[in-house]
């Protein structure tokens, strides 16, 4: 598959063994790499892919790293987001999950201050 860009090659396979865990940490990986906001961890992305998907993942994560968002990695989102919809949901709830922690741990935070600098 030379000439092709590694995001390519991961929407290949994940198009050709749909439903595999396999494609399901590629698809986390670029997912992740497409957007911010469906940010899995590297570790949850390659826990069940071989050496090969495992280098493949690199490489994408290389060519982010070189490249940036760039249209290709655009366009394989998209498409990915369409195949895994809920890969998309499940990072959502993690990005909102997150956002009530912060916010929890600010209220906690303002609290604890005003306890110990009381305005009185």
């Amino acid at each position: 598959m030379s000439g092709l860009t590694p995001y390519q090659v991961a929407l290949s396979w994940i198009e050709r063994n749909p439903g595999t865990a396999g494609a399901s940490g590629l698809a986390k990986l670029v997912l992740s790499l497409w957007n911010s906001e469906c940010s899995y961890s590297f570790r949850e992305c390659i826990r069940s892919l071989d050496d090969d998907l495992t280098a493949l993942s690199v490489r994408l994560i290389e060519h982010f790293a070189e490249h940036g968002e760039d249209e290709e990695l655009v366009r394989v989102g998209y498409r990915v987001h369409e195949l895994y919809p809920r890969l998309w949901d499940a990072g959502q709830e993690m990005l909102d999950a997150r956002a009530r922690l912060e916010r929890k741990w600010e209220r906690d935070d303002r609290a604890k201050a005003d306890q110990l600098n009381p305005k009185d």
